[in-house]
């Protein structure tokens, strides 16, 4: 399978690239050059033709959205992370560069997008319910939880899965899913909060090839975290859709 990735030379984009590699042909897309693998450099917020690429080892340059002819799957990584960015920053970086990534998606009869989204989507919600939602009996939010942003960060990623849901609606898409990622890293945080979300790198490789790779329509919200009791979220459907479950427990580290 033919499968794109943006942002494919930030944290997560290096262990989703090593993953897909050994059983996909990937296309990797990042503002910078990703050491030992062919890619395209590009400002995926400035719409095209305005935005260029150039191929590394090629002097060719042409539209950054041609790329996209003969994907299958879109895995879309590329963004500003920081929680407290300023709006100006998450208006390009995240918000205009996703429309521009969806749109020449649909433009070039990709089938599905993957979107990276973040827990920061739904922080107002989780803070509601807290502390009893850390807890292995306390109330979870489910995969249906409406976007409850605190930062600009947050409600760029709440726009992002807003967006993927319309393309699908209105039929240009034919599956969309976001993730609404926990605080990835490669051992759990020490602070109380951020370890109750914590996913480690095993789960978010396992959890975007399924997203890949798994058979599904229509829109979805996923959520990915390692230690589910811990965690403010439900992950039933998360386990349905994707025929998935996190492996990683804090007695790993």
């Amino acid at each position: 399978m033919r499968v794109l990735v943006t942002g494919a030379a930030g944290q997560i984009g290096r262990q989703i690239v090593d993953e897909l590699s050994r059983d996909h042909d990937l296309c990797l897309i990042d503002r910078l050059p990703i050491k030992g693998r062919p890619s395209l450099v590009a400002d995926l917020s400035r719409e095209p033709p305005t935005g260029r690429i150039r191929r590394l080892f090629s002097s060719k340059s042409r539209c950054w959205n041609d790329v996209f002819k003969g994907a299958q799957v879109v895995v879309h990584l590329a963004a500003e992370i920081r929680p407290q960015s300023a709006w100006e920053t998450v208006l390009d970086d995240n918000i205009r560069a996703t429309w521009n990534v969806i749109e020449a998606a649909a433009n070039s009869g990709v089938s599905r997008v993957i979107f990276a989204s973040s827990n920061w989507a739904v922080k107002a919600l989780e803070n509601r319910i807290a502390p009893d939602c850390y807890r292995n009996d306390g109330p979870k939010m489910k995969y249906d939880a409406c976007p409850a942003p605190l930062t600009a960060y947050g409600l760029s990623k709440a726009t992002g899965e807003l967006m993927g849901r319309m393309f699908v609606d209105s039929g240009r898409l034919r599956s969309f899913v976001a993730v609404r990622i926990g605080n990835y890293g490669r051992e759990p945080s020490k602070n109380p909060v951020s370890r109750k979300l914590w996913i480690g790198v095993h789960d978010i490789r396992s959890l975007f090839r399924r997203c890949v790779e798994a058979e599904f329509e229509g829109s979805h919200l996923v959520y990915g975290v390692s230690v589910p009791p811990t965690a403010p979220y439900d992950l039933s459907h998360t386990r349905r859709l994707l025929c998935w479950a996190p492996k990683q427990t804090f007695m790993d580290f």
